[in-house]
């Protein structure tokens, strides 16, 4: 028989408990102890522990039948501040969030070049707007969500097509300017799935697809209730899946990859196109920025403009295809599409769902877009945070007394 290390038991019973009031929370030590299957003595006292450094909260039920009203218990939304931070081909965007996911502060500035020392000085500048007049000291750590290639460990951004990026030393050039605390770096697809996993549709949910659709394509594999990144961290790169043999050459220098017939720069350069040709449109490009642009495109689509609707059709298409395939690879309960392209919803989803229902196995998951907007990414950034800082800290503390 195997020796049982106690320390890893003790261990994985708090990330287990920690992660049910995360999920299910308000939530009281009874249900948890019948959710976990863990004693009711143990549940109490890791829950003491949670309490005692801050993480967790407990306050009286709102509602009750008879008698005593329960306990139940949250994550506290003072004292610990994760902050997420995204970058994006033209703009940075960037939250002060609480540990119930509350979006205490949000700073968003436009980028006209991807040059890696202007691109991290906005970072900063975001980093110094979310942080004014806030103690240093309650901000547990700041996720950066960044597109492409990451070797998390070194904080580098191996190689970024959107970005134009190679060998990128993010996080040494960050921690010249953010002391005290620590900061991770992660790929743009994977914080998305940290961020629906905690706050958005994928609460409760074991086996989840986060599919991206912005200025690239890409997808967060969670799995069993892990992320799955895969032995060099590179899962996901689900915009270089080849929809067309010697299909359209992708910035990447390969042919008929997805993103080269998805994304918000195709549907740019569509429309671009069509105008350009005096295809009939509602839409008007002059003078917008491309968050203007993207809005006015959905707005025609949703009014009936039918060169749109085309548009929209075909790069669902594409996309259907693409995600058929995953759902025959994977068998996820839940695909949950993000990005720029989500703000449409029915107008990509309804091609979406008709060619996966064509190409995928039954039963089809459910098909949504994220409820989490725009902020998906540095929801999920600082969502990381949390994972990677108040564990360890819960865990140091059970260290010291195993």
């Amino acid at each position: 028989m195997r020796p049982v290390n106690i320390k890893s038991m003790r261990i994985a019973n708090i990330s287990l408990v920690l992660d049910t009031i995360r999920r299910m929370g308000p939530i009281s030590r009874y249900d948890i102890s019948k959710i976990t299957k863990l004693s009711p003595s143990a549940v109490s006292n890791i829950v003491e522990n949670l309490i005692s450094v801050g993480i967790v909260k407990e306050s009286p039920a709102q509602i009750t039948k008879v008698g005593r009203r329960p306990i139940e218990l949250t994550l506290n939304e003072i004292g610990y501040y994760p902050i997420g931070i995204e970058i994006e081909k033209d703009k940075i965007t960037g939250i002060l969030m609480s540990l119930s996911g509350k979006i205490l502060r949000k700073e968003i500035i436009n980028l006209d070049s991807t040059d890696v020392n202007t691109v991290l000085t906005g970072v900063i500048q975001v980093y110094g707007v979310l942080t004014k007049d806030v103690n240093k000291e309650e901000i547990i750590g700041v996720g950066i969500a960044v597109p492409g290639t990451i070797n998390r460990k070194e904080g580098t951004c191996i190689f970024s097509p959107n970005l134009g990026w190679r060998n990128a030393n993010i996080k040494e050039f960050l921690l010249r300017y953010i002391k005290d605390v620590p900061v991770f770096i992660e790929h743009i697809v994977k914080a998305v799935a940290y961020g629906e996993l905690w706050y958005g549709a994928g609460i409760g949910k074991d086996n989840i697809i986060c599919v991206r659709v912005g200025s690239g394509v890409s997808a967060g594999l969670v799995l069993d209730g892990k992320l799955y990144r895969g032995p060099d961290d590179r899962a996901g790169e689900f915009g270089h899946t080849i929809v067309e043999r010697n299909g359209k050459k992708c910035k990447c220098g390969s042919y008929g990859c997805l993103e080269s017939y998805v994304s918000t720069q195709v549907l740019f350069e569509k429309v671009m196109e069509g105008i350009q040709k005096n295809a009939y449109t509602r839409v008007n490009i002059e003078n917008k920025s491309k968050d203007e642009i993207l809005d006015e495109i959905i707005e025609a689509g949703r009014n009936g403009d039918r060169f749109i609707l085309n548009i929209f059709e075909e790069m669902g298409t594409y996309l259907g295809i693409g995600i058929a395939n995953l759902i025959n690879l994977f068998n996820p309960e839940m695909i949950i599409i993000a990005g720029g392209l989500s703000k449409a919803e029915d107008l990509l989803l309804e091609p979406v769902r008709r060619i996966v229902n064509l190409h995928a196995f039954p039963p089809i998951p459910e098909i949504i877009t994220t409820k989490l907007g725009g902020l998906t990414g540095p929801i999920g950034a600082a969502s990381e945070v949390i994972e990677e800082t108040l564990l360890k800290k819960v865990f140091e503390r059970v260290e010291e007394v195993i």
